[in-house]
C-alpha cells in the first residue's frame, strides 16, 4: 500500500511539473517557480515521457515548445490535477463535517433515547446526512460485521466479540408499564409472582428483550400469560394505554408516553445501552462527534 501512495504520488508530482513547463515553456523557469532544481523537473518529465512513450517537448537548445502529443496531454493532466485537489478540498470539508455520512443502526428500545441526540446533532451539523436503521440487535450487529452501519447503538448485556468494540453509556431498568391511574399504576413496586396473574402483552421485536423477560420468569419458575405478542413497541404502548393490558419495557421506551412504570423486584431485568462499533474502521469527524453527543446525552439521561 505504501509503494502504491508512493507511486500516485509521483505521477501527480509529475503532472503539475509538467503544467508548469508547458504554462512557462521554460524549464529553468518552472524549475524556480517551483522550487526544485532545473535537473530534477528535466528528469521527472523525462520519466514521465517515458511512461507515456511519447515525446510532450520539442527541446531545440534551451528552448522548449510543446508537441502535438503535449498538447493533447495538457487537457488530461490539467483535469487531473484539478480533480485531485478537489478530493483533496473534499476530504478537508469532511474532517471539518462539512459534507458527509453517518448510518447508525438503533435498537428499538432506544429509539426515543436517540431521536434527542438526533435532533440535537443535525441542527448543529445540518450538513451531514444521517442514515438511520431500526431493527433487533441481533440483525444490526450482521449489518456492523459487514461495515453497513458506522456503528450501533444497543441494549447489550451478551458475550463480547473480538471484532467489536463496547462503549457503555447507561444501565436501565426493565420496568412493568400500566395505565396511569389504574391500581397497579399506584405500587412503588411489584414482583414477578404479582405481575404473572395480569393480562401481559409482550413486544417481540426487540428479541434480546424478550429473552431477558423470559429468562427472568424463568429463574423463579413462573410462567406469565402473554395474552398478545405483537412485533412493534408502539403498538404494545396502544394496548397498555388501553388499560385492559400491562407490559414490560426497559424504561426508557416508556419515558416518552404517559404510561405510568413500576419497578420490577428482583435481579435480572436490567439492560446496557452501549455504542458498538466494527474494531479497525476509519471514524469522520462526524460519527466520533455523534458518539460524543450521544455519551453527554446519556449523563443527563434521568431514569428515576
Amino acid at each position: 500500500m505504501e509503494e502504491q501512495n508512493h507511486i500516485t504520488k509521483m505521477e501527480l508530482r509529475q503532472l503539475k511539473y509538467f503544467l508548469k513547463a508547458q504554462e512557462l515553456l521554460s524549464f529553468t523557469e518552472a524549475a524556480k517557480c517551483l522550487n526544485i532544481s532545473q535537473s530534477t523537473l528535466s528528469q521527472q518529465i523525462k520519466q514521465l515521457e517515458t511512461e507515456l512513450d511519447v515525446s510532450l517537448f520539442n527541446r531545440i537548445g534551451k528552448q522548449i515548445t510543446l508537441t502535438e502529443p503535449g498538447r493533447l496531454f495538457t487537457e488530461y493532466a490539467e483535469k487531473s490535477v484539478r480533480k485531485a485537489e478537489d478530493g483533496k478540498l473534499m476530504l478537508q470539508d469532511l474532517k471539518k463535517m462539512k459534507v458527509g455520512t453517518v448510518t447508525i443502526g438503533v435498537a428499538y428500545g432506544l429509539k426515543d433515547f436517540f431521536v434527542e441526540t438526533l435532533i440535537d446533532f443535525t441542527e448543529k451539523f445540518p450538513q451531514i446526512k444521517i442514515k438511520v436503521i431500526y431493527e433487533p440487535s441481533h440483525s444490526l450487529y450482521e449489518k456492523l460485521q459487514q461495515a453497513r452501519v458506522d456503528f450501533v447503538l444497543a441494549l447489550h448485556e451478551a458475550e463480547m466479540v473480538p471484532y467489536f468494540t463496547y462503549k457503555s453509556l447507561f444501565s436501565c431498568p426493565m420496568v412493568l408499564a400500566a395505565l396511569a391511574g389504574t391500581e397497579v399504576s399506584y405500587k412503588t413496586n411489584i414482583s414477578l409472582e404479582e405481575i404473572c396473574k395480569l393480562p401481559l402483552v409482550i413486544a417481540t421485536m426487540g428479541y434480546d428483550m424478550t429473552h431477558t423477560v423470559h429468562r427472568a420468569f424463568s429463574a423463579k419458575g413462573l410462567s406469565p400469560k402473554f395474552t398478545i405478542e405483537v412485533n412493534d413497541i408502539p403498538t404494545a404502548i396502544r394496548l397498555v394505554n388501553s388499560g385492559n393490558w400491562y407490559s414490560i419495557f426497559i424504561k426508557t421506551s416508556v419515558l416518552g408516553t404517559t404510561l405510568a412504570s413500576v419497578a420490577i423486584q428482583g435481579d435480572g431485568l436490567m439492560r446496557c445501552a452501549k455504542i458498538i462499533s466494527l474494531k479497525g474502521t476509519y471514524e469522520t469527524e462526524a460519527i466520533k462527534e455523534f458518539k460524543k453527543m450521544l455519551t453527554l446525552s446519556a449523563k443527563t439521561l434521568k431514569l428515576s
